[in-house]
């Protein structure tokens, strides 16, 4: 794929993911009606109807194109492209009013995450990235954060009780050892940690349509991406998102 239309393509992501997330705000702060999924994790026409605005601007402009959403499964074409979609990440904060959830938009090209954008609508950021082409924030090059010490380290987890339930020696070294270790979690963590706002970010379970922004975002800003067993994985099922010199740190700790 070359730089142009990888280019175009992520202009594209960037102006999709604008739109759902004024879809978003129609029903942020409402009261509307919470399902539950067979997982139990809720779901709400906000969630729908976000995925749906989504795969329709996609349908209408690559419609060979595969596409994988949280909602909707999958709907598969002839092209070795695939979109996949997350329309809220962070439900459990968007029914609850507070506005650190994301929409997020990831595209694939044999097998392979090319493009990744996290959109946090209601206080309007947004973080971009495309192989070769860096990171962005609101359209800025942005940077991962060049802490080196533990000590100093501001660490982000979306839940710890989560982590201390599948990783409970690694939460326990994580608290002790780093200079703090908060849960405003989610995508919008990632989003903080590709703009070196804070210095890593750490999620013990992930879905695909969670994680598959995550690794071009991370790397391009120049941080390193893996799972948390070091695995260079950018469709795994846990996640580490950080600078090189504290992935090696925190993987000791691991």
């Amino acid at each position: 794929m070359n730089l142009e239309s990888l280019r175009s393509l992520l202009s594209f992501a960037e102006e999709v993911v604008t739109g759902a997330g004024e879809v978003t705000m129609k029903y942020f702060l409402k009261d509307i009606k919470i399902d539950r999924k067979q997982d139990e994790t809720p779901v709400t026409i906000a969630d729908r109807k976000t995925e749906e605005y989504i795969r329709g601007r996609i349908e209408a402009r690559f419609p060979s194109h595969s596409i994988l959403g949280e909602e909707d499964g999958e709907s598969s074409g002839a092209s070795s492209y695939r979109w996949i979609i997350d329309p809220i990440d962070g439900t459990q904060s968007f029914i609850r009013g507070v506005p650190l959830y994301a929409v997020l938009l990831a595209l694939e090209y044999e097998g392979e995450p090319q493009l990744g954008v996290i959109h946090a609508p209601f206080i309007g950021e947004m973080v971009s990235a495309a192989t070769k082409m860096g990171a962005f924030y609101n359209g800025t090059p942005c940077h991962v954060s060049s802490t080196e010490c533990l000590r100093d380290a501001w660490i982000q987890v979306t839940d710890y009780a989560d982590l201390s339930r599948h990783r409970p020696d690694f939460a326990k070294r994580l608290l002790t050892s780093s200079y703090s270790c908060r849960a405003w979690g989610d995508a919008y963590g990632y989003l903080l940690v590709a703009t070196g706002r804070v210095d890593a970010m750490i999620d013990p379970i992930m879905n695909i349509w969670d994680i598959a922004p995550l690794k071009p975002i991370i790397t391009e800003a120049g941080g390193v991406f893996t799972d948390l067993d070091g695995m260079d994985n950018a469709m795994g099922t846990s996640s580490l998102a950080c600078n090189s010199i504290l992935h090696k740190k925190l993987m000791a700790l691991v």
